[in-house]
């Protein structure tokens, strides 16, 4: 059976500014989160020439990358890195049903498929990364899964640091750590792990066995262009004056935390937080232009995202590497990362707490599920939002026109 999809444009970068998210000034957009399965969808669109970009091959003694978020794969004992241009899998023996051969897919589309290799079969997503539509052989798979039945037909997969079917739950969490989210349901328990927007991978353990049953990974990201540009070729005046913070300090509105262990003062440079051990997900090399802003900036951290918003200070345009983050967020269902305030408020603070320390809100705001308590002003705030009293996320947001 094929599913077409079509997902939100995410990925790509038109300068100024990043697609995949919006700019705060002109032609400002909305990131749209992942629809289901159902839903249509739009996957990130590039200029480059699929044909040039992926380094698939098929080697007699494969071994892969033990970074989980490489998305490398030995399928059949054959390494694939994710996305990889559906040549690769045609060349070892794998091909499409129906009429997979005659079939064409628009730019920034992409379709769920089903390959045959003998009596193996193969689930898979395949986009199209061009500008033109283009014949479904000569797009990209972003999107595989292996199960128990595949495997007991002759399919197999091992992923970074040799997880594989039959691999148990504590050898799962001993390679990659607690997931980025878990679920358990009746017969089967989600752990996912997740780098970005539709780069993720899905293990399901049966809850009998205590053992995979299935995996599936995805990465819908445009491949690496194989040449960029930058827009400066040193570290620009601004970004060199940023001084760390030693301290969180008194003021609530000063923007000094703690985040993830380390002080900060917001704005933060982008190539401060890559110190302390983030890993920059979107293009670094990505041109953004002088004052100017863009949104859905993504960084990760061991297992958890933060999907920030940049500004570049700079008088000239700078790759996104050399910009500033002006929101941080501890989420209960977002960026899982400690956060500390000052006065010691933390994700764990009771309103009592948080009114004692910082006194009465600048504004109060109900919805049908949460309530929001706002100090500050737009642009220049920290919001509580809060569940039954109890705080469900943390919002520290400073955006100032020019640093001081």
């Amino acid at each position: 059976m094929k599913i077409k999809k079509s997902i939100m444009l995410l990925l790509s970068l038109v300068v100024p500014v990043l697609s995949f998210a919006a700019c705060s000034k002109p032609a400002a957009k909305k990131v749209v989160p992942k629809p289901t399965q159902e839903q249509t969808e739009a996957v990130a669109t590039t200029k480059t020439d699929t044909a040039k970009t992926d380094t698939t091959k098929k080697t007699t003694s494969a071994t892969i990358s033990t970074d989980l978020y490489k998305y490398e794969v030995l399928l059949n004992g054959i390494k694939y890195s994710l996305p990889s241009a559906f040549s690769n899998f045609e060349k070892n023996g794998w091909v499409g049903e129906d009429e997979f051969a005659k079939d064409t897919l628009a730019p920034n589309k992409y379709k769920i498929e089903t390959l045959k290799n003998g009596e193996q079969t193969l689930m898979i997503s395949i986009a199209n990364f061009g500008m033109n539509v283009s014949p479904l052989s000569k797009c990209h798979v972003g999107e595989i899964t292996v199960d128990t039945y595949g495997a007991k037909k002759g399919t197999t997969i091992s992923i970074a640091k040799g997880i594989t079917i039959g691999s148990t739950y504590d050898q799962v969490i001993a390679a990659y750590g607690k997931a980025s989210t878990e679920y358990k349901g009746d017969t089967l328990l989600k752990l996912t792990y997740t780098s970005g927007t539709y780069s993720n991978y899905e293990i399901s353990i049966d809850n009998k066995t205590k053992k995979v049953y299935s995996i599936k990974l995805e990465n819908l990201a445009a491949p690496t262009k194989t040449e960029t540009k930058s827009a400066t070729t040193g570290l620009p005046s601004v970004v060199k004056s940023y001084k760390a913070p030693s301290s969180i300090g008194k003021d609530l509105l000063s923007f000094q935390v703690k985040y993830a262990g380390n002080y900060y003062k917001l704005p933060i440079p982008v190539t401060e937080l890559v110190k302390n051990g983030w890993v920059l997900q979107s293009d670094n090399t990505a041109v953004i232009a002088a004052k100017s802003s863009a949104v859905g900036v993504e960084l990760r951290k061991d297992n958890q995202v933060l999907r920030t918003q940049i500004t570049n200070y700079s008088d000239t345009a700078q790759p996104l590497k050399y910009c500033f983050a002006t929101y941080i967020e501890y989420y209960n269902n977002g960026a899982v990362v400690p956060i500390e305030l000052p006065k010691g408020i933390t994700e764990k603070s009771t309103l009592a707490q948080i009114t004692a320390a910082y006194g009465k809100p600048t504004k109060v705001e109900n919805s049908s599920s949460f309530k929001y308590y706002t100090y500050g002003e737009i642009f220049k705030q920290v919001v509580f939002m809060t569940k039954d009293g109890k705080i469900e996320k943390i919002e520290v947001n400073y955006a100032p026109k020019e640093l001081n």
